[in-house]
């Protein structure tokens, strides 16, 4: 195709080859190459996708049109900056970046420069949130439950950002209001970050969500509860299956027979593709990605503010007499 989209993935880590993959398999994009300081891996990935291997990001500046970041957090806004500064268009892996302010900075370059800035929150390009979003009115209440196994992987940022932030981004999606307030616990258990977390969110709006996220189950649930006026639904995002209730009549008149059920199967759908189609679809069309650079910035406000009232919560509890528990000044600093 003349008209396809050059493309370079930066950073070939457990992400980046998933990405490389996406793009020399989508009829819309060219793979020009990938990047990544560890040449041997660099080159590995490269012909494995047939794409020319780069050991420095700046090398595609002038060669490509757009470009995925898959590089750890810490260095998001250092690798996009430049790259959305030359005018390429850029997928960030998710979080958009490690501090709010730096987030805000890129969002604002990106807008400047005309170019697409999307934020790489997978679980939005899902067909469970899909048919989740087109369910649900007037949300009042979500649960919300992200745990899994301990994994070496991901454990440079804490699982606000690794896990939770998914479930953040997806219920303020669904919520048509800003984030007003946070209450939050958490705790390192294994790692030496936060490793378990709750939070209840409260909106404008008045709606409420309670989530929690824990890298160190036994199990892996990806499960989300909503409560509407006259609804409930039960949607297992891993198996992709909604279930429901929904009232048609008077339930003190009518009894059972005024609430229906409904169950959902959903179609499952390779969500990393459908996330690097939307990103090029934007490219070529104009349009707002789904998650753009505010979206992943405001999930990534809310992140920050629990993360916050967890540091709140165990200063409390360490200042406490006799506190010799997890997560300790030592710990934290180590």
């Amino acid at each position: 195709m003349s008209d396809q989209i050059r493309v370079a993935v930066v950073g070939t880590g457990y992400f980046g080859r998933f990405h490389a993959s996406h793009y020399s398999r989508n009829p819309r994009a060219k793979l020009v190459a990938v990047v990544d300081a560890d040449e041997e891996r660099a080159r590995r990935v490269a012909a494995e996708f047939g794409a020319e291997p780069a050991f420095d990001y700046r090398s595609v500046i002038g060669r490509v049109d757009a470009a995925s970041v898959a590089v750890p957090t810490t260095l998001h806004y250092e690798v996009a900056r430049p790259l959305i500064e030359a005018g390429i268009n850029v997928l960030i892996e998710k979080p958009i970046t490690e501090t709010v302010e730096s987030a805000t900075q890129l969002t604002k370059l990106a807008e400047e420069r005309n170019v697409v800035l999307q934020v790489g929150q997978i679980e939005r390009f899902s067909s469970s949130y899909r048919a989740l979003s087109t369910l649900i009115a007037d949300p009042l209440y979500f649960e919300s439950y992200r745990i899994a196994p301990w994994k070496p992987r991901g454990i440079e940022v804490d699982v606000i950002l690794d896990l939770m932030i998914h479930d953040i981004d997806m219920i303020m999606g669904l919520v048509p209001s800003r984030v007003t307030t946070v209450d939050a616990v958490g705790t390192p258990v294994l790692g030496r970050s936060i490793d378990l977390a709750n939070a209840r969110i409260t909106f404008e709006s008045g709606c409420v969500a309670n989530v929690t996220a824990s890298r160190v189950s036994y199990k892996t649930e990806r499960r989300m509860r909503v409560f509407a006026r006259h609804q409930y639904l039960n949607c297992d995002l891993g198996e992709g299956k909604i279930f429901g209730y929904r009232l048609h009549g008077d339930p003190m008149t009518q009894g059972l027979a005024a609430i229906g059920t409904e169950t959902h199967e959903i179609q499952k759908e390779d969500s990393l593709a459908n996330e690097i189609d939307a990103f090029l679809d934007c490219i070529a069309t104009g349009k707002k990605p789904l998650v753009d650079g505010r979206a992943g910035s405001e999930a990534l406000r809310v992140a920050s503010m629990i993360n916050e009232s967890i540091e709140e919560h165990l200063r409390i509890v360490r200042a406490r007499p006799g506190f010799a528990g997890p997560g300790g000044a030592g710990e934290r600093s180590a």
